[in-house]
């Protein structure tokens, strides 16, 4: 796909030679503002170092911050990477939300969640945890025809989503996969609804923590969220 001959290393550097400070990301985005007339920008952070993080994102002037913790998938990461990088996405979304309330921040910088949340009870669970909004890929590639083939690095993806190759890129009939995207989307939004209804809410954005509980002792301690057993976690 990239066009490096089997057995040459990919070398992709981590970082911009021209980005390391503050400074230099605050330049970087005014002049993307001006070009653009205004166009929100933002930083998208793996769940390491998370607070560390967000604090260089909120100095830099960030819009918008895109959290992606462990659990979502990648086509060109290496396994090691993969598989034990990075804080899982429900600890690092609780986090998050902790230190922007903190900071005075939450409403003026807006929180997206990705990794691994796939279908509406996992988008509404993220909101109530203090998500403003949720990115999604696997889900969205299936609504449009992927079929899971797990050949994406192939450049041979039977279903036409994940190729360069005209022959297969024809497979995808572009409107119908509009379609189906566009009604995953609604649907879903119309059952996270329903669940903010239930609980007691007319609106998405009121979801909050209240609304969630937890018999998973373990899960109850990484994020946060009130714990359904006997056993008082608040001493531990």
């Amino acid at each position: 796909v990239r066009g490096i001959p089997e057995g040459k290393p990919a070398i992709s550097p981590p970082t911009f030679s021209d980005l390391s400070s503050v400074d230099d990301f605050k330049r970087f985005a005014g002049r993307v503002r001006e070009i653009t007339g205004g166009i929100p920008v933002g930083f998208k952070l793996s769940a390491n170092h998370i607070e560390k993080d967000i604090q260089f994102a909120l100095d830099s002037g960030a819009d918008y911050i895109i959290l992606d913790g462990r659990g979502g998938g990648t086509g060109a990461a290496p396994a090691m990477f993969r598989d034990h990088i990075s804080v899982p996405t429900i600890p690092a979304l609780a986090r998050a939300r902790r230190y922007l309330d903190d900071q005075g921040a939450s409403g003026r910088v807006t929180l997206i969640i990705t990794g691994g949340l796939r279908v509406p009870i996992d988008f509404v669970k993220a909101m109530a945890l203090g998500a403003d909004g949720i990115a999604v890929s696997n889900s969205a590639m299936q609504a449009i025809g992927c079929i899971a083939a797990r050949m994406c690095n192939t450049n041979n993806c039977p279903s036409g989503v994940a190729t360069q190759k005209e022959e297969l890129r024809k497979r995808i009939d572009i409107e119908k996969s509009a379609t189906q995207l566009k009604n995953f989307f609604e649907a879903s939004v119309e059952l996270m609804s329903v669940m903010a209804r239930a609980c007691g809410h007319d609106a998405l954005g009121k979801m909050n923590k209240n609304d969630l509980a937890t018999w998973n002792r373990d899960m109850a301690l990484l994020s946060g969220i009130k714990y359904s057993g006997m056993e008082d976690l608040t001493a531990i």
